[in-house]
């Protein structure tokens, strides 16, 4: 029993510490020797790194970023581990990813991660929801519903298709990292960046 919780502890730790490494940070520092948490929006994501590294940055950070969610739910699937724990690693991923703890708990939107997970998950009705969300942009050009739809329909989707009905509340519950840096962290950024700005012109 104690070996069972020491394993679940470690998978959920794991997912997390994967989340959690900085893929646009160490391209942007590696490619460029720039700082991406101090440039631009501040996130660690593909649009900031394709903004300031350029495309290739953009494509190997793309790749890291959506790896990581699906190698989180792999490890856990892998070791047999029950519904609850596959969730729990996928949500802590995320998580890892918004607020790093290698980089004082800054991070990304957790948008690739999270499709990582949930493509490894549920690919077929994941990639059905996410055409229909991609048409509803095309004609609204609103992300925010569009990406709405995706997680909603998906959840929907699933409940009625898929093999392991548990599994239906992921895209939502998955949703919240990226709902609460939206909400909390454009204000920080513009903050950020202001000041930043602000010190290199008196710098100047």
């Amino acid at each position: 029993m104690l070996a069972d919780v020491a394993l679940v502890l470690g998978v959920v730790i794991l997912a997390y510490l994967l989340g959690s490494i900085p893929s646009a940070y160490l391209v942007g520092r590696l490619m460029k020797g720039i700082d991406l948490t101090d440039v631009g929006d501040g996130h660690i994501g593909m649009a900031n790194t394709y903004r300031r590294v350029g495309l290739a940055g953009a494509v190997i950070v793309g790749i890291m970023d959506v790896s990581k969610g699906a190698a989180a739910v792999l490890i856990a699937q892998v070791l047999d581990l029950p519904v609850p724990v596959v969730v729990a690693s996928g949500l802590l991923v995320v998580v890892g990813h918004n607020w790093s703890i290698f980089l004082n708990f800054k991070g990304g939107k957790g948008a690739l991660t999270t499709y990582g997970v949930l493509i490894t998950l549920m690919y077929w009705q994941f990639l059905i929801a996410l055409a229909l969300a991609g048409v509803l942009y095309f004609f609204t050009h609103k992300s925010g519903m569009s990406t709405g739809v995706l997680f909603g329909f998906l959840s929907v989707l699933y409940a009625f298709t898929g093999s392991v009905i548990m599994l239906s509340v992921l895209p939502v519950l998955i949703s919240l990292p990226m709902v609460l840096k939206h909400i909390f962290m454009p204000k920080a950024n513009t903050l950020v960046v202001s000041a930043t700005e602000e010190l290199r012109r008196k710098e100047a």
